[in-house]
């Protein structure tokens, strides 16, 4: 009698429906998979035979042959295990009712077996879980501990099951095996605020007397503008890099799906459910080109994508590889990155926010009174050679990080009520949720034609690309950070709602253009 399974397979970070069928045959017994397995399929034949055995399903003394269909499409990971299982018990019954034939037709099983029959998680469930409910399935059966994550999708009954008892026995008796309780997150949801609010206070008060760079950092956080950090060492990039991370708003429903759906492929979810934080990855100077933008052998997604609608965060940006920031330059202007191999191609998204640091010079102390640089003028200008002249183009904010001048433990009260009252001047002194509430309404980087441009912005945007050399990317970046900082004064002016209702005058634009210097220009180091 057909035996036929319906389970998924993980290509990247989307799912692919496959079917397993499984022949008894007569013959010597053994145990036979094709249909392309990868090393972790082919050793699931012994995870099956002993959580079988374990279970007290009784494995048939025949000739077990089971196909992964489509035979042409590579299977990776194990989640087949479950769905092998399943058809082996299947097919040694022999009878089988009219119910519990219509149940396996529009089920779907994933998930990877112990020795002793228990169901463990599998990366990219989420994925595949959304594969199978797009070929016509109305009920999956998953891991009792991935149960929040499958039932993300919707228009399916999802099924979580702790060992391959309850699996069996809701296939011969209907019996619905008993949901896990709610995981409680209150806790650390309100641990979660309780950092953020720290982290606002301290990116208020860690910039005081650092008006500049402190606007740069909110229009950067709330336009999502690409951001470069130019310092001695010590003076707290890396710490306002990572208080902007803290400081995102949050996914709205789509992006959180999406987002979970990339982390779940990747086995990097931090807890099951959907993921409403944005990802803040910051990758050591020593990565890979694979690692940074995907490939490999099984070209998988790489640390941009993993920070889609969140931060990536390059630290020592002098550092990395030219070959590795240079595979950066189509993710930041297409938002996408297609990897074309002997294997195949995938395309993955890679909406991400690039912030940067970077030290003046190798030693870190050029232009600093509390040391002196031992760097020659060659060595500042190879050192600062190394970054390609395409990817600064694509910064819309470079910022220069000086040292702490003056009294840095002094008490400061207004710092220290700034999380306790909304400020209508929060420019100069944020409230968190005004913040988050602006950053939400305002979204991505605006669009170039997204506001309209007052007569004189327009000239003096079109006198600087006649006499400071920007080009067309540098004029619509220039223009996107001018339509930020436009709608941040008009909702400091009429209000969050009315944020959106603003013109981009001259002063939005020569701020814009302030922030686009890159701070060693004109001095004639490179």
């Amino acid at each position: 009698m057909d035996t036929r399974i319906r389970t998924a397979a993980l290509q990247g970070i989307e799912g692919v429906e496959v079917l397993v069928e499984v022949d008894l045959s007569r013959g010597l017994p053994g145990f036979h998979l094709v249909g392309l397995p990868g090393t972790e399929v082919r050793e699931s034949r012994d995870r099956v035979l002993s959580a079988l055995r374990n279970s007290g399903c009784r494995a048939p003394a025949e000739k077990i042959t089971i196909n992964l269909a489509p035979a042409g499409l590579r299977k990776e990971g194990a989640a087949f295990d479950l769905a092998m299982a399943l058809g082996i018990v299947i097919a040694a019954s022999r009878v089988r009712g009219e119910e519990a034939v219509g149940r396996l037709q529009r089920t779907s099983f994933m998930g990877e077996l112990s020795l002793f029959g228990g169901v463990r998680p599998v990366r990219g469930l989420l994925a595949m879980v959304m594969a199978s409910v797009a070929q016509g399935c109305d009920t999956v059966l998953v891991p009792a501990d991935q149960l929040a994550e499958a039932a993300l999708v919707p228009g399916v009954e999802v099924l979580g099951v702790r060992d391959l008892r309850e699996a069996v026995a809701w296939w011969v008796h209907g019996h619905r095996p008993p949901s896990p309780a709610p995981e409680d997150r209150s806790l650390e949801d309100d641990d979660g605020h309780r950092r953020k609010e720290t982290r606002l206070k301290d990116l208020v008060q860690g910039l005081r007397g650092m008006p500049l760079l402190r606007t740069a950092a909110l229009v950067a956080l709330v336009g999502r503008h690409n951001l470069m950090l130019v310092g001695p060492p010590g003076t707290g990039k890396t710490r306002l890099a990572r208080a902007l991370g803290d400081l995102q708003p949050l996914l709205d429903d789509a992006q959180a799906l999406e987002v979970t759906r990339i982390h779940s492929a990747r086995g990097t979810l931090r807890h099951p459910g959907l993921t409403r934080e944005r990802p803040f990855r910051a990758p050591h100077h020593t990565i890979s080109r694979v690692g940074l933008v995907g490939g490999g052998g099984d070209l998988a997604p790489g640390e941009a994508t993993l920070a889609h609608h969140g931060i990536l965060f390059l630290d020592e940006l002098a550092e990395f590889p030219r070959q590795v920031l240079d595979a950066l330059r189509e993710p930041l202007e297409e938002g996408w990155i297609h990897l074309v191999r002997g294997r195949g191609r995938r395309s993955y998204p890679a909406g991400f926010q690039l912030v940067a640091a970077m030290n003046p010079c190798r030693c870190g102390l050029l232009g600093t009174a509390a040391g002196r640089c031992r760097c020659t003028l060659a060595e500042v200008a190879r050192y600062r050679g190394r970054l390609p002249g395409p990817l600064l183009d694509r910064f819309d904010i470079f910022m220069e990080v000086a040292r702490w001048q003056g009294d840095f433990l002094a008490e400061n009260a207004e710092g220290a009520e700034v999380v306790e009252r909304v400020q209508a001047d929060w420019r100069r002194s944020p409230d968190l949720a005004m913040l988050q509430e602006v950053a939400g309404r305002i979204g991505a980087a605006v669009r170039p034609g997204g506001l309209p441009l007052a007569p004189a912005a327009r000239h003096h945007l079109e006198w600087a690309r006649r006499n400071l050399g920007l080009s067309l990317r540098g004029i619509h970046r220039c223009l996107a950070v001018a339509g930020t900082i436009a709608r941040l004064d008009a909702a400091q002016e009429r209000g969050v709602e009315r944020s959106e209702v603003a013109i981009i005058l001259r002063k939005h634009v020569v701020e814009a253009l302030d922030f686009r210097q890159i701070p060693w220009q004109g001095q004639g180091l490179g």
